[in-house]
């Protein structure tokens, strides 16, 4: 029995489309399922959560990054129960750090041929991060694209807030010792992009046990000059950019908004930690 919990309105309803295709192959070859429809911002938690209580083995969500971070959040015991992911939405950061399909019936065979892996999560506070967590400018993006998150609303959400961000003082624990910077940015990596493609985190993977902090301090160059060397994730080198591999970090971001898998949170700090191996999901074909 394969539980779906679907987000139908992801990626301007193609999580409607994907879930039809899905079901209509279940059909065609007689596996069972169940579909579990979201219908409200973090319905998807609650689903997953429920599923969890009543016993379930396995949850497949379908979604986006936003649902796929709902799903995670709503495990009671995420080493054991197998979540699955079918990626639907616009951005699917997630989906590229993993290696998902694109395809829906090719992402589902994955998991219907069962063989599972463990990979690492972010643990923020009491919420789980699959992908990136962070602080700063990308916030102000995220706020500036709610409802148009797409690879070029993103883009242009970022040349703006370049051009007119403030940087916010901001206190950095790393590997045990405190930093003081003037802070454009900060984000911790365990997926290595984010914004719809935007590979930030070039050498951050989902089970080596690490994070990737990148900490972005106030620019002294032309921002043109930066941004296509960030979006690439070929910025080595930039003095403003540093990468620093940590397995917990503490940022004291003085009640700044935080982002988790692209979701806006209030008033939690950003203490981040990874947990390693801590997810059990399906393999994919390059794991083979």
């Amino acid at each position: 029995m394969y539980n779906f919990v679907a987000n139908k309105g992801s990626g301007k309803k193609r999580g409607e489309a994907y879930l039809k295709k899905i079901t209509e192959y279940c059909d065609g070859k007689g596996i069972e399922y169940t579909v579990y429809e979201t219908n409200a911002k973090c319905h998807a938690t609650e689903l997953t959560k429920e599923l969890c209580l009543s016993g379930a083995d396995n949850v497949i969500a379908i979604g986006g990054d936003g649902t796929f971070h709902e799903a995670l959040n709503g495990l009671v015991t995420p080493e054991t129960t197998t979540l699955g992911f079918i990626p639907a939405g616009r951005g699917n950061d997630f989906a590229r750090a993993s290696k998902l399909s694109s395809d829906p019936i090719e992402a589902f065979e994955d998991i219907l041929r069962g063989d599972t892996k463990q990979i690492d999560y972010i643990q923020c506070g009491d919420k789980k991060c699959l992908n990136v967590a962070g602080t700063g400018m990308d916030v102000d993006v995220l706020q500036a694209v709610i409802n148009k998150k797409n690879t070029i609303s993103y883009y242009v959400s970022l040349v703006k807030c370049l051009m007119k961000f403030k940087p916010y003082p901001m206190r950095i624990k790393i590997n045990g010792e405190w930093i003081e910077k003037n802070i454009i940015m900060v984000g911790v990596g365990n997926g290595s992009a984010f914004g719809g493609g935007m590979n930030a985190f070039a050498n951050a993977k989902i089970d080596d046990g690490k994070l990737d902090l990148m900490v972005v301090e106030k620019l002294k160059r032309g921002v043109m000059r930066l941004i296509p060397k960030f979006i690439k994730g070929k910025h080595d080198g930039v003095p403003e950019i540093a990468h620093y591999d940590v397995e917990e970090v503490e940022v004291d971001n003085g009640g700044i908004p935080i982002e988790l898998d692209g979701e806006i949170y209030d008033n939690i700090p950003l203490v981040c930690k990874i947990v390693k191996g801590g997810l059990r999901t399906y393999k994919v074909k390059e794991d083979y």
